[in-house]
């Protein structure tokens, strides 16, 4: 196999001024043919076709777990010649959350790591397989009477407010429904109205933990359970989460949710994030406070295929993208495809040398370029 080609597609408007900073810094470690400012390029897509037949292909997202998403969804719009075209996808994490990123070993934000190391990093990477969840959204033709709706529906118009599709139809990381998806909702419309309020991550888990802390006295979402059902692999789980009390049900497809932390307890299973199987946890507005002091919720089953079906307008969210959706049944099931993802070695590089980096960076890039320049010229002499 050839060696390792690097594109860096940075997403600008990712962590305030370090997308733009990232920008600049790649431009002078790689050649600016393979550094894409994907906001200006309207998408990754651009940079996807360019390297289509690139082989052994290992892209750097800079940006969040949406940039991540972004590049995945503009790759299932493509047809890769070869399974060896396929790249995988490294990450520097910019902005909030980054749950991909930390279930990768990238960690939760860039701090400033020199370049040259950091394609040190993606290139002892190693390569690992990545589930991915389809959702498919049938609307239910519910008469919505008083006896279905609270006093917030009523009086805040939730039904004519509430959507008819999900923001997103892929699930790379988790979808939920409930208490952590309204907080989300909440924190999304405020964020919208006012930007300038919400311009580092403090302010946003503090967001977070006032809203969260304003359902521990409300109770707002203690009968979530009166209005969906839940449904892993064949068996009802209705009756059982509403015994638990449960404010909010997550369908898990990685490790880490919420910034980092951990709602699955281990005990009830082993999580991986290529096993075909969702972890399924039930959380009560208890366990949502004290999620970031290393707590966990209620682990409910690990599945292959979960059904929702709700009577009323509910809170919910794909990957950090909250909607109030109508009464709808979805269908979470396995697209059957995997993707390639980069997940750091952390024992492969912390004790190499900076002077050894920097020689290895400049054989490297020399050498990926080279290759790049070639098969670009070939590329172009096949076309004639």
């Amino acid at each position: 196999m050839s060696s390792p080609m690097f594109i860096a597609l940075i997403n600008t408007k990712s962590g305030g001024n370090v997308g733009s900073y990232l920008l600049s810094r790649f431009k002078e470690i790689l050649d600016e043919e393979r550094v894409y400012n994907i906001n200006a390029d309207g998408g990754p897509g651009r940079a996807l076709k360019e390297h289509l037949h690139t082989e052994n292909l290992r892209i750097i997202a800079c940006g969040g777990d949406g940039t991540v998403g972004w590049i995945l969804s503009e790759m299932d719009k493509l047809s890769y010649p070869d399974s060896a075209c396929i790249p995988s996808i490294g990450i520097i994490p910019l902005g909030t959350g980054n749950d991909l990123s930390r279930s990768l070993n990238w960690g939760g934000k860039y701090r400033d790591k020199p370049l040259r190391k950091v394609l040190l990093d993606i290139a002892k990477a190693d390569v690992v397989d990545l589930d991915r969840w389809s959702l498919l959204v049938t609307p239910r033709d519910v008469i919505m009477d008083d006896k279905l709706l609270d006093e917030d529906d009523l009086m805040f118009g939730t039904v004519a407010k509430s959507d008819d599709n999900l923001p997103l139809n892929v699930v790379n990381n988790y979808f939920s429904v409930g208490i952590d998806a309204h907080i989300a909702l909440q924190f999304h419309k405020a964020r919208n109205n006012n930007p300038e309020h919400f311009t580092s991550r403090t302010r946003n888990l503090l967001f977070y933990g006032l809203e969260g802390g304003k359902d521990l006295f409300k109770q707002q979402w203690r009968n979530l359970m009166n209005h969906v059902r839940i449904v892993c692999d064949g068996e009802d789980f209705t009756d059982k989460l509403k015994a638990y009390g449960a404010h909010s049900v997550l369908f898990l497809n990685i490790k880490s949710y919420a910034g980092g932390t951990k709602p699955w307890n281990r005990k009830n299973g082993t999580q991986d994030i290529a096993d075909g199987l969702l972890e399924v946890v039930a959380m009560d507005n208890l366990d949502l406070a004290i999620l970031h002091a290393g707590g966990s919720g209620t682990s409910v089953c690990q599945c292959r295929e979960a059904v929702i079906t709700s009577n009323k307008p509910l809170p919910m969210q794909i990957d950090g993208e909250p909607c109030m959706m109508r009464p709808c049944q979805i269908v979470i099931r396995g697209l059957g495809s995997k993707v390639k993802m980069l997940a750091r070695n952390k024992t492969a590089t912390y004790a190499v040398k900076d002077a050894e980096i920097e020689n290895w960076a400049a054989k490297k890039i020399q050498r990926s370029f080279k290759e790049y320049k070639y098969n670009k010229s070939l590329s172009q002499e096949l076309m004639d």
